[in-house]
């Protein structure tokens, strides 16, 4: 697939999370958009409570994605939401990221079912979990 083709097929799937993060109640825009046509950090310029990038491609590379993800977040929270084959829509699309990351943003958004804490304030050398 040449270079075009594929911004194009990236810009679909970015618009797609868009509409989806729109529907949930999220401001959101494609980073492009955001930035007038250029594309840099974030592939999603929103307020959910975390960095995003977005994937569209056959060939899983869920290590690479995840470095990016992370290197785009910097000190923020990072998912990584890819396209699923055969799945058009992105509410049935894959969404990577670390457990320490997932349990942050069930906290942030206050996601818990009721009765359910998380003790997820803790130090980072604390073995005590």
């Amino acid at each position: 697939m040449s270079g075009s083709a594929s911004r194009r097929k990236g810009n679909r799937a970015e618009v797609e999370v868009v509409r989806v993060l729109r529907e949930a109640g999220y401001k959101a825009r494609t980073s492009r958009d955001a930035r007038g046509g250029s594309q840099g950090g974030a592939d999603i310029v929103s307020n959910f409570p975390a960095s995003i990038e977005v994937k569209n491609q056959a060939r899983l590379d869920l290590a690479g994605w995840w470095k990016q993800a992370e290197e785009q977040a910097g000190d923020g929270l990072a998912v990584v939401i890819h396209k699923r084959v055969g799945k058009s829509q992105a509410e049935d699309w894959w969404v990577t990221t670390d457990v320490k990351t997932l349990l942050r943003l069930l906290v942030v958004t206050r996601g818990l079912p009721p009765g359910i804490t998380w003790r997820v304030m803790w130090d980072e050398d604390d073995d005590d979990r």
